[in-house]
């Protein structure tokens, strides 16, 4: 009867650590986004909700990643604007980080 607590906790923490590699791969796709949006906006201030872009990372099919949020430059100014980035990033084996391939900022 102690059994079946055991194996449920488990099995949930099995499926918890597949997941987490993903999330991870995610994470650190968005940060190197995040990392190249910062330097092309050349010290600008800006709000980019990291989260939103970890999560919609998708597959392109060429070995790269298609990641997209929205994105407010100099929030709260009278030069604020809203955009949209997308970013193209590559995974590549022995690297710990991808390689940014595309930042682009949509209007």
């Amino acid at each position: 009867m102690r059994l079946i607590p055991v194996v449920t906790a488990s099995l949930l923490l099995a499926a918890c650590a597949a997941d987490s590699g993903g999330s991870d791969r995610n994470s650190l796709a968005a940060s190197a986004c995040d990392a190249a949006a910062k330097a092309q906006l050349d010290g600008k201030s800006y709000e980019l909700d990291t989260e939103t872009l970890a999560a919609s990372l998708k597959e392109v099919g060429d070995g790269t990643q298609f990641l997209k949020a929205p994105l407010v430059v100099e929030p709260g100014l009278a030069t604020e604007a809203k955009q949209v980035l997308e970013c193209t990033v590559r995974f590549s084996e022995g690297k710990p980080t991808p390689d940014v391939i595309s930042v682009v900022f949509n209007w």
